[in-house]
């Protein structure tokens, strides 16, 4: 074998083993947690409410969630529901798919030191959030669909 077929040999190895330790690195690689996919600006899409529109076709809407925990929602209404903000502190259950809203101050005065528990999924840079359903009759009125797109 010629010198320069050597060097061409040993160039592949070369290749070949650091494409096999690049591949065993990402496969180590443990999943995102929702906090972590979480984290960032999120634009209102859409709001529905037992199938409804309350908020009307084109509300508006921004979502900050950061990495300590600290969020605020602000939501423009286009229909006949009120606008509202909010804002706290938030904490994420990863085994639920859960992230449960503590809200410190809020637009609705009877919204202040409660928590808000929501049940999350994502798709690329697509958030779904749905209120869990209350247990009784009343369960079927607290269908609520929030949809956000990362920004």
């Amino acid at each position: 074998m010629s010198i320069k077929m050597r060097g061409i040999a040993a160039a592949m190895s070369a290749f070949i083993a650091l494409a096999m330790i690049a591949t065993v690195s990402f496969a180590d690689t443990p999943a995102k947690s929702i906090k972590d996919q979480l984290v960032g600006h999120w634009q209102l899409v859409s709001i529905t409410m037992r199938g409804s529109s309350p908020y009307g076709a084109n509300p508006e809407g921004s979502m900050f969630l950061d990495a300590a925990g600290h969020y605020s929602v602000i939501i423009l209404s286009d229909g006949g529901a009120r606008s509202v903000s909010f804002f706290g502190t938030y904490t994420v259950d990863d085994a639920d798919s859960t992230i449960t809203f503590h809200v410190i101050g809020s637009s609705r005065p009877t919204a202040g030191g409660k928590d808000e528990k929501r049940i999350v999924s994502l798709s690329g840079d697509e958030l779904t959030e749905q209120k869990p359903p209350s247990p009784g009759p009343i369960g079927a009125l607290s269908d609520i669909k929030v949809i956000w797109k990362r920004s």
